[in-house]
């Protein structure tokens, strides 16, 4: 290991675990959280990851070495390493905190068995989801790509929205500076979830193994890799289970916690799948032809949608007691109010995904453009905000239809019937998104060596 690597290790597992440190001890976000202390951890990692990640990868976190080890990328006593440089830097940030702001009122966190549940969900995501975006397909030696901590710092903060930041850490060195130093957790409590974030990050690496067997291809062979089919229904399968659980166990308050989710999950597995996770969008790319998905794909693409969805909606039900959905019109607003919203705001994301993932959209001179999932997971963000007290904010016919699913198990006919009603407005936006789409990008249609161009040139591809 190079001197530069452990330095920038050390220094950037500091300044994340400072920065976690202080706004634990200034705000007291342990008792009262708030939206703007997730986002503070989760821009000090992008910032940490854009500076440090070139010299060491960025990893900051003893799960993340772990996962890395597991999954063949890391040789083992630089991983130690690494590990012991995480601690060392976290620990010195975390008594430099405690000393600078002189904090007497000492907060325990008291954990339950759904909070290390929910832990270990999301350490596995955030591990995932860094050892995609960092593989052979999604960042080439000759082309590496620039969302590297866009992915992993919207993936943590969409973590952190789902535990309300009460318990979220996944991150080992973090869990021990915060119970040690006796600012959060209990050293039984410290145990545990240092075990689990541990364990996910295994997990996590054999997710990764599972569906991404190209990194054991040569170069050559990776040239003419084409992701199986059952390994790009898997993908969506797993994206939307995430998905609507960042959805169902974030609060209202942290209504950019699904966007966020979004955003790391297209680009961990965007170049698998396409990175759809909503029937709506897979409507609006086979009908805009900018992709070669054929309708057997479709309705695959469907039923692992819809799985996914119904399987996070009953975990979230396992996990949360007296927990249910709540999906239609806010008062004091009318059904015509939410229906219109969500019809607008689910074409405008369908027609984000079409414009930046199935198309370069860009003149450059890289293959692709890297700013894909950002734009999708604004797209969201943007609805979010402007509907969430509206119409609740779908803008996915596979959540309406497990919310409906879960509703009628439930009793709650009302939302059966309203979820069912945004089902169908959601798919109709994907219609009319691809009908938007091919008239405005007219040109991605005008002759056969431009189609062939596209197909050859866009940012990831789900068939040949």
């Amino acid at each position: 290991m190079r001197p530069a690597s452990a330095a920038a290790e050390l220094l950037g597992s500091f300044v994340f675990a400072f920065t976690v440190g202080c706004n634990v001890l200034s705000s007291n976000v342990l008792e009262t959280p708030m939206g703007w202390e997730i986002a503070s951890i989760a821009c000090a990692l992008l910032a940490t990851m854009a500076a440090f990640g070139p010299v060491s990868g960025g990893h900051f976190n003893p799960a993340v070495s772990l996962a890395m080890l597991c999954a063949g990328k890391m040789q083992f006593m630089d991983a130690f390493a690494y590990i012991l440089l995480q601690l060392a830097g976290t620990s010195m940030a975390m008594l430099f905190a405690r000393h600078l702001l002189e904090e007497h009122e000492r907060h325990v966190i008291h954990v339950g068995g759904r909070d290390v549940v929910v832990e270990m969900i999301y350490t596995l995501l955030l591990n995932f989801v860094i050892l995609c975006v960092s593989g052979k397909r999604n960042n080439p030696e000759n082309e590496p790509n620039q969302f590297y901590g866009i992915a992993a710092s919207s993936t943590l903060a969409a973590g952190l929205s789902s535990t309300r930041l009460k318990t979220g850490v996944f991150n080992p060195a973090i869990t021990i500076g915060l119970g040690l130093l006796k600012i959060g957790f209990q050293l039984q409590s410290l145990a545990s979830f240092v075990v689990v974030q541990l364990l996910a990050a295994v997990a996590a690496a054999g997710l990764f193994g599972l569906l991404r067997p190209e990194e054991k291809l040569s170069a050559d062979q990776m040239a003419s890799y084409v992701p199986s089919l059952g390994v790009r229904l898997f993908s969506e399968f797993l994206g939307t289970t995430f998905l609507m659980l960042t959805l169902g166990l974030s609060s209202l308050e942290n209504i950019w916690a699904a966007p966020c989710a979004l955003m790391g999950l297209v680009y961990a597995l965007g170049d698998l799948s396409g990175g759809h996770f909503n029937p709506a969008v897979t409507a609006a790319v086979v009908l805009s032809r900018t992709r070669l998905l054929i309708s057997s794909d479709l309705l695959g693409y469907w039923a692992c949608q819809v799985v996914g969805c119904i399987v996070a909606a009953v975990t979230c039900m396992i996990l949360i007691p007296g927990f249910h959905w709540d999906l239609g019109p806010k008062a004091p607003f009318q059904a015509g109010a939410a229906y219109i919203m969500e019809l607008t705001f689910s074409i405008i994301l369908c027609l984000a995904v079409l414009a930046v993932s199935c198309i370069k959209g860009i003149n450059s001179i890289y293959s692709r453009n890297f700013y894909f999932g950002l734009a999708i997971g604004v797209a969201l963000l943007a609805g979010c905000l402007c509907c969430a007290k509206i119409s609740g904010a779908c803008f996915n016919p596979a959540i309406s239809l497990a919310v409906a699913v879960s509703s009628l198990v439930q009793g709650r006919m009302s939302s059966t019937f309203y979820a069912s009603n945004y089902c169908f407005i959601e798919l109709l936006a994907g219609v009319i998104a691809a009908i938007l789409f091919r008239a405005t990008h007219a040109r991605e249609y005008t002759s056969k060596e431009v189609t062939a161009d596209l197909h050859a040139r866009m940012p990831f591809s789900s068939a040949p």
